[in-house]
């Protein structure tokens, strides 16, 4: 590096939740949102979203939040651990439809 690292430009990345990290797995890397394990439990019973909304969240939309609100939808689901985000990840898509 041409200067000493700092927050912003440190050659580092870490996702700031899991439906983030799952977008990045998909984007970077080529992964199935089907063979993923967060993925699957998105398309499963614990939150049911489906296959169409999670390819459209993959770019961060701004997405209803409810109480009249919209914003980014990884803003949303940030700092979340996986359980509370899958339950998030319902709600919003619920609040989609």
């Amino acid at each position: 590096m041409p200067a000493e690292p700092y927050a912003g430009d440190n050659g580092v990345h870490a996702s700031a939740g899991p439906f983030e990290a799952l977008a990045e797995r998909v984007n970077w890397l080529g992964a199935s949102v089907t063979d993923d394990p967060f993925g699957a439990s998105l398309l499963g019973p614990a939150a049911r979203v489906s296959a169409a909304t999670i390819t459209e969240w993959m770019v961060d939309p701004q997405v209803a939040l409810g109480e009249g609100q919209r914003g980014s939808l990884f803003d949303a689901l940030e700092d979340l651990d996986a359980e509370p985000c899958l339950a998030r990840c319902a709600e919003l898509s619920q609040l989609a439809e």
